[in-house]
């Protein structure tokens, strides 16, 4: 459990032989800490008189972060589990007709979790990318890089996540399923880069 273990113990169980943790969990943290990164610059602009304008919106911009950090934060550990169950799939008795049926029927459906769980996870990145363009916007120029590097992570993590939502759609047979998951990670995928571009054309401006 991420929440149980020290980062360090979770990087080295990333870099060990084992599946999980893997590429959606890894995912999940760097949407995490995307998060932090920008709560970090609210923290920054709050109480600042130069920035007495947007102190509201700050302050609701730095809850929102936290709420979306915090989910995440329980996404790492839930991709994995749900990796896992594709693998107690896998390992199921096939002897008889009837227990290759239900080994299907679990196949598909851990599929489904698979990738539904980073599918979340890229739209909560997706959340953090927006608020991190909103801080990198109005929030502590000192700490304009953060906000950048938040954004940047953000997009990364989203990214990793869609790796791993379209890996487990190849396996799945429900292809209304598939196709309907398939246009939510071009559109998201659409979405993030859009907004990217835009935080690097006010760094640009800005730095």
């Amino acid at each position: 459990m991420m929440g149980e273990e020290s980062l360090n113990q979770f990087i080295q169980k990333l870099a060990s032989g084992a599946p999980t943790p893997g590429g959606g969990s890894a995912a999940a943290l760097g949407g995490a800490m995307a998060a932090a990164l920008s709560e970090m610059v609210c923290n920054l602009t709050i109480g600042k008189e130069k920035y007495a304008s947007v102190q509201e919106e700050v302050k609701e911009e730095k809850e929102k972060l936290t709420s979306c950090r915090k989910r995440l934060m329980e996404a790492v550990d839930e991709d994995s589990k749900a990796f896992d169950e594709v693998m107690k799939a896998f390992g199921i008795p096939k002897d008889s007709e009837e227990e290759k049926e239900a080994r299907r029927k679990a196949i598909q459906n851990a599929y489904k979790l698979a990738a539904s769980v980073p599918m979340e996870t890229a739209e909560k990145c997706m959340e953090v990318l927006e608020h991190s363009a909103v801080v990198t916007k109005i929030g502590n120029k000192n700490s304009i890089t953060d906000a950048g590097s938040s954004a940047l992570l953000a997009h990364a993590s989203l990214n990793a996540a869609l790796l791993n939502v379209r890996i487990n759609l190849s396996g799945i047979k429900d292809r209304e399923f598939a196709e309907k998951m398939g246009k939510r990670v071009k559109k998201i995928q659409k979405q993030a880069d859009e907004r990217l571009n835009y935080v690097k054309k006010i760094l640009d401006e800005e730095i």
